[in-house]
């Protein structure tokens, strides 16, 4: 893998280690417990996590193959992109966003489902990373709702900087949903 899709995925993986590990601090009869009528639950917040990815997959198969197709040159760029997202302050938490109705969680699914939903879209989302993999992604670019044009390496940051802010959010239903020991 191209070192700077190995180091967007070793990011994913960060990112969607401390969600689980937070996640898993709150006993699985109340995952779908929201801890305010205003705030998500558990598995609102991973339902909601599933929408975006996929999505964020499906954009980068589609633009990868349509890439692939017409002979799009090979990266030789090996430079970080990690931090390429800053001006948005995406992962910001403390910036209050509403989600659009597109990705907004709708099943409040139960644990297994929202831990299959997730785990799903990431292999979407791997599944195409790989198939960009020797792209030159940083020349490719795809609107965002929020962000306007970005490329597709920072499509892949935006998953895990979105993750990111999650996490932020996750640590607050814990809060209010566990006790404190």
């Amino acid at each position: 893998m191209h070192p700077r899709l190995a180091e967007l995925s070793e990011h994913l993986a960060l990112q969607r280690r401390t969600l689980l590990e937070i996640a898993d601090a709150v006993p699985t009869e109340s995952w779908q417990t929201r801890p305010a009528e205003d705030r998500w639950s558990v598995s609102e917040i991973l339902e909601h996590l599933y929408r975006v990815e996929r999505g964020v997959a499906a954009v980068l198969a589609k633009r990868t193959a349509k890439a692939r197709a017409e002979g799009h040159r090979a990266e030789t760029e090996t430079s970080s992109v990690l931090g390429t997202l800053e001006q948005f302050q995406g992962s910001h938490f403390a910036r209050k966003l509403v989600a659009p109705e597109l990705v907004a969680p709708t099943e409040n699914p139960d644990r297994r489902t929202a831990e299959r939903l997730i785990a799903e879209s990431r292999a979407a989302l791997l599944a195409a990373m790989e198939s960009g993999d020797g792209l030159a992604l940083g020349e490719i670019r795809h609107t965002h709702l929020r962000f306007g044009e970005i490329d597709l390496y920072q499509w892949i940051l935006f998953v895990a900087e979105h993750e990111k802010r999650h996490v932020a959010q996750m640590r607050e239903v814990v809060q209010q949903l566990v006790p404190a020991s």
